[in-house]
């Protein structure tokens, strides 16, 4: 048994350590897609049985062991405060847009009061599952580094896509959002020239996709810690999570490799990346993905931020002074970039 397990037995009463040996002991045996398939029913607020729950709680459990590595989309609270700004001077709207391939997803935004079209953001979360309207929404108001993008002049949009979790590799995310840019590009809110995706994660490995989109084009992209498991393809099914970042070398074949330079070579955009040092993307971002791009002959900055957690760019688990940081030096990228400078923060926006 791990360490880390003892430790918690020695802490816990007997009936405990009896749950968390089965816990630990079958941790290898639970079926992942079936417990995000459970987490999606729960958080839709649909009923589980006593045997689903016990099932997602144990699934829960083991993913948040000291072996597991944590997402910036799955219940992350933000340390940071937001900026609050008025919904009667910025109100919430929501629209909802439909792929190429028929599918329909939900999406809302916020517009900083201004007589003419402004830049936007569209944000984009992390993990492999959709968003609900509400928590978009909520997103908007509450989301500390949205906020101040929103204060700082900026159309806000909060972002979703389909749950892929039962099939990684699918492109249907990336449909989700095509078909949401073009939308935003119809907003009379919206300059269609400078829109900027801001994807983190699973968020950003769809980031990366847009970038090399024929359909839509940026002056920019801006991604934290992209999840280049997805966009490399090693992540196959739910499963392959973990192993995929360990053993990023043996699965990164040269069919694999072949196939991810062909992606980087359509990047038609600079890229800013937010990136810590402490999440297991760390290494094959910085050892074969950030590297590839580099050498395709792309325009790659990369801002560092030690000792920080994954999420940090959307406020979890980390300092305002952080979230300032990120916020201050994608302004400082995008502008120069950008057809339409945003509205003035102090005339257009209340606190």
């Amino acid at each position: 048994m791990k360490k880390t397990n003892l430790l918690y037995l020695v802490s816990t009463s007997a009936p405990a350590i009896l749950t968390a040996f089965l816990i630990s002991a079958h941790a290898d045996e639970i079926d992942w897609n079936k417990a995000k398939e459970l987490r999606q029913k729960s958080r839709a607020g649909l009923s589980l049985s006593a045997e689903e729950t016990a099932y997602l709680a144990r699934a829960m459990t083991a993913r948040s062991g000291a072996n597991a590595t944590r997402g910036d989309g799955s219940d992350e609270v933000a340390t940071v405060e937001p900026v609050v700004v008025s919904e009667e001077t910025s109100p919430i709207k929501t629209l909802t847009a439909t792929a190429s391939d028929g599918n329909e997803i939900d999406f809302a935004y916020r517009s900083p009061t201004a007589n003419r079209p402004l830049p936007a953001i569209v944000f984009i979360h992390g993990s492999l599952g959709q968003r609900r309207l509400p928590e978009l929404i909520e997103n908007l108001k509450s989301n500390p580094t949205q906020t101040r993008f929103l204060k700082a002049g900026y159309v806000a949009v909060a972002a979703t896509f389909r749950t892929y979790v039962e099939d990684p590799l699918s492109n249907g995310p990336t449909l989700d959002l095509i078909a949401i840019v073009k939308e935003v590009r119809e907003l009379p809110e919206v300059d269609p020239e400078s829109i900027v995706v801001f994807g983190t994660s699973g968020g950003g490995s769809i980031a990366l996709e847009l970038a090399g989109s024929k359909e839509v084009s940026f002056p920019a992209m801006v991604i934290g810690e992209p999840a280049t498991i997805l966009f490399t393809g090693l992540m196959t099914d739910l499963s392959m999570r973990e192993p995929a970042m360990r053993d990023y070398k043996t699965l990164y074949t040269e069919e694999r490799r072949h196939a991810t330079e062909k992606k980087i070579g359509t990047i038609s955009c600079p890229l800013l990346i937010h990136h810590g040092d402490t999440h297991p993307l760390n290494k094959i971002n910085f050892d074969i993905v950030f590297p590839a791009i580099e050498e395709a002959g792309k325009t790659i900055v990369i801002k560092r931020y030690p000792g920080e957690n994954h999420g940090f760019y959307w406020g979890n688990r980390t300092s305002e002074a952080t979230v300032e940081a990120v916020v201050s030096s994608t302004l400082e990228f995008i502008e120069p970039l950008l057809k339409s400078p945003p509205a003035d923060p102090v005339a257009s926006i209340t606190n």
